[in-house]
């Protein structure tokens, strides 16, 4: 949509100096040239390129539009609004144009996020918005990890973007749709709930999905996109983007930190073996437009190992130094074959050769993917469970469901013994059970034997929301309030509106000694 923008941008400026006459060429010129840096993310040489034009000629359409796009971009949405109005309403600019389209995005994106509060993050880099409800617990865990994210994506990349940056936390899919040029479909077939587009970093919160999904990574991710194209000004494929975004999402973490889930690596190892691969080709435009959320997993785990092969072969500094021949070598694909001493088609081979032999964790074949998101208004509470959670064998069913009761009834070392059974009848790990029956020992004074009982599924299942929760709860009743601080942040991470979550929080910090911490965590316990 961006394009079709430009491009019409690109006829307004050829009209513009056919009406003026021969001697506005140069103003023509730095029209389109002024599109081009906005285009390659170069918003600083773009306005000064503005500037100029609009004390020229400050009644030209084309420039108006400039001065429009350019206020969207720095996010004075109420002034690009009005900009436009004035253009579209005036006899020199056509009210059926292109220019409406963009107009009435500018128009949602102003009603949307008018009433949205304003948050800094704790070194002020970024401007977290975000409405004024539930939303609010997620701002300090976001602005936390995206300084954390700012220095070591930093340190990754050889490149720091100037600040502050504009993040915007919508409350539904609808809400991204309505801002973002995407469709629902697209969001929900995809499973694409996050962007990096407009000079800007857009997420769907948490609380639109049954059980949350890893939303602080996610939001991470697009950072990594916001760095890549002011970098390289918005010149690097989409494979490599996402390849390069999804490899240093978790970078955040720490250094080591890069991993993918072991379903992932599961639905790889499946497509690779029935030579169903996406392919580089089907990954443009973008993710969003693949045919399912299964295709969109695997290309993302594809680009992924691209570039983790790319970094064991070239060293740790390869991404840095891809990016950075990208503009010597003349494009992405040829900056990929400098770096590598390989033609294209041959790394791609070597690639696949090295696909065929990573080390995997191995998935319990018949669980399903826990990584695919369940979006709240697309299921009901009977429906909401999925295989991955359930146990395939009907003693070990019975077990649980009547664990499940005694659980309810806070009977808990009744439960315990049921959930036991259970486990030892299930063919494979079961994150769900291994929760209660974690649970269910912790309540009777047994906390380390529970978090013995989710060593194995906190590997198999790192975003399952209950693994990280009674995690911490064992913790807590051990005494490990760090550890218990951890593991519930690891929880805040996926789905920050289970109260349990905050008191927990509260308790782990005030035992730390970080009570204004401990204060926070009250208060969204309160607030929830």
């Amino acid at each position: 949509m961006t394009t079709r923008w430009w491009t019409y941008l690109g006829v307004a400026a050829s009209m513009w100096l056919v009406v003026a006459g021969f001697g506005q060429r140069v103003a023509a010129q730095s029209v389109s040239e002024a599109s081009q840096h906005m285009s390659k993310w170069q918003y600083g040489a773009a306005d000064r390129m503005i500037e100029a034009l609009a004390e020229r000629q400050p009644e030209a359409p084309a420039v108006q539009y400039l001065q429009a796009r350019s206020h969207y971009m720095k996010g004075n949405y109420r002034n690009a609004l009005d900009r436009m109005d004035q253009l579209l309403e005036s006899d020199r600019a056509s009210s059926g144009s292109r220019w409406k389209e963009f107009r009435d995005l500018v128009a949602a994106t102003q009603k949307v996020t008018e009433d949205y509060e304003k948050h800094e993050s704790p070194e002020g880099r970024f401007h977290i918005y975000v409405d004024s409800g539930k939303d609010r617990v997620l701002v300090p865990y976001a602005g936390r990890a995206l300084e954390r994210a700012y220095e070591g994506i930093g340190e990754e990349l050889g490149y720091k973007p100037d600040t502050p940056i504009r993040v915007e936390v919508y409350p539904r899919t609808s809400t991204l749709a309505k801002v973002s040029g995407l469709t629902e479909e697209d969001i929900r077939r995809s499973g694409t709930i996050a962007l990096c587009k407009y000079n800007r970093l857009m997420i769907t919160s948490p609380k639109a999905l049954l059980r949350g999904y890893e939303w602080v990574d996610t939001l991470v991710h697009e950072y990594v996109h916001y760095v890549i194209n002011h970098k390289t000004s918005n010149q690097v494929p989409i494979w490599m983007h996402e390849g390069i975004a999804k490899f240093l999402e978790r970078r955040w973490r720490g250094p080591d930190a890069h991993r993918l889930p072991p379903s992932t690596e599961k639905l790889l190892q499946k497509r690779l073996e029935a030579d169903d691969l996406v392919t580089f080709k089907e990954m443009h435009p973008s993710m969003a437009k693949l045919p399912s959320q299964e295709d969109a997993a695997t290309a993302f785990a594809e680009v992924y190992t691209v570039m983790e092969y790319l970094q064991k072969k070239v060293g740790d500094s390869a991404i840095r130094r891809l990016l950075e021949a990208i503009p010597e070598a003349g494009g992405a694909k040829a900056a990929l074959e400098q770096v590598t001493g390989r033609d294209f088609v041959d790394f791609k081979r070597r690639w696949k050769t090295y696909l065929r032999q990573r080390e995997t964790v191995e998935f319990p074949e018949q669980a399903d993917d826990p990584q695919k998101l369940v979006f709240k208004d697309e299921t009901d509470g009977e429906s909401s469970s999925r295989s991955f959670e359930e146990v395939e064998r009907p003693e070990a069913k019975e077990h649980m469901k009547i664990g499940d009761m005694l659980q309810a009834r806070e009977r808990y070392g009744a439960s315990a013994v049921q959930y036991r059974r259970a486990a030892r009848q299930s063919e494979t790990p079961n994150p769900r059970l291994q929760s209660e029956l974690a649970k269910a020992l912790t309540m009777t004074g047994r906390p380390e034997e529970a978090l013995r009982a989710l060593e194995e599924v906190r590997t198999l299942y790192p975003s399952y929301l209950s693994i990280w929760v009674e995690l911490g709860r064992g913790a807590l009743e051990a005494g490990d309030a760090e550890a218990a601080r951890d593991h519930l942040l690891e929880a805040a991470w996926i789905n920050p509106f289970d109260p349990a979550i905050h008191e927990m929080l509260a308790e782990a910090y005030e035992k730390l000694g970080e009570t204004d911490e401990a204060e926070r965590e009250r208060t969204f316990a309160d607030m929830l």
